[in-house]
């Protein structure tokens, strides 16, 4: 069968993406770039979504997708064998049986210029956002001269609110569940920081660039003492909204960048939600 000519190959997506987030970028525990597959091979559909499960595979099949990516990795580490025992294996076995791709661009995202702090930051309106932490050795690209890399996000709301007010707003504009946060709910909120993921290590950046309230997730219960004064006070609200929640927005903004660049390749947003998390409210039929 002739390969269209008028499709990318995956290795074409693959470099258009490390121009936009390096792999140097990466954090060392990660593993980023071509998962499985041929990097020859051309793409005229494609799938994206945060992680990929069993379900996000059977989606991408019936799409006659020739390629996943996700923010996530599935390859963390190197597998001792690829069969159909264990959750990663199989998943990896499916893969290559289906003759399905798979490309992970995770923290060289978080890192880059317009990444997943940003795409954070503008869902929950906030204006001027730069950089919470910018990385020192990011020398800028021969192509990009203006190009930084770094972590995290701060910018400021239009208008002030009530901290009780802009839990509402996060609650709403992530689809969260719920919220875990210290903070005085009658506090006044304009500068935010956020972080998609688990950006807890972060709170002190995000307390010396003058925030009223810091947006992460995966915040351990000692790291919220972090935020507090001599007297047990808050000095800056600290919320966790959940890892997914603050980083499926990733999935749009993958779609929305590659969309401009391969017009030929229909891109497809998952509509599987990848969290194996739930949320129980007591009082509501929830199970």
């Amino acid at each position: 069968m002739t390969e269209n000519t008028n499709h990318p190959t995956i290795g074409d997506i693959g470099k258009a993406l490390e121009t936009w987030a390096r792999p140097g970028w990466a954090q060392s525990y990660d593993n980023v770039g071509l998962q499985v597959g041929d990097a020859r091979r051309t793409v005229g559909r494609a799938l994206i979504a945060l992680d990929l499960t069993p379900a996000v595979l059977d989606e991408a099949k019936q799409h006659e997708a020739t390629l996943i990516i996700t923010h996530h990795p599935l390859l963390f580490t190197p597998l001792r064998s690829v069969t159909a025992d264990g959750f990663v294996s199989s998943l990896a076995l499916r893969l290559a049986e289906a003759g399905i791709a798979l490309y992970s661009i995770h923290t060289n995202l978080d890192a880059a210029p317009g990444g997943v702090s940003f795409a954070l930051a503008e869902l929950l309106s906030l204006h001027d956002a730069r950089f919470l932490d910018v990385f020192d050795e990011a020398a800028p690209a021969p192509d990009q001269p203006d190009t930084q890399a770094g972590l995290g996000a701060v910018g400021r709301l239009a208008a002030p609110m009530t901290l009780r007010a802009f839990l509402q707003h996060v609650a709403e504009r992530l689809q969260a569940g719920s919220l875990r946060y210290t903070g005085d709910p009658e506090a006044v909120v304009e500068t935010v920081a956020v972080c998609g993921g688990s950006g807890s290590s972060f709170t002190p950046l995000a307390l010396k660039a003058g925030a009223d309230a810091y947006v992460t997730a995966d915040v351990t219960y000692h790291k919220f003492f972090d935020v507090l004064d001599l007297e047990g006070r808050p000095r800056m609200a600290l919320i966790d909204a959940g890892h997914y929640e603050t980083e499926a927005v990733t999935e749009g903004l993958l779609q929305q960048w590659l969309s401009h660049r391969f017009p030929t390749v229909e891109w497809r947003r998952t509509a599987t939600r990848t969290s194996p998390i739930e949320t129980f409210v007591p009082g509501e039929d929830s199970v």
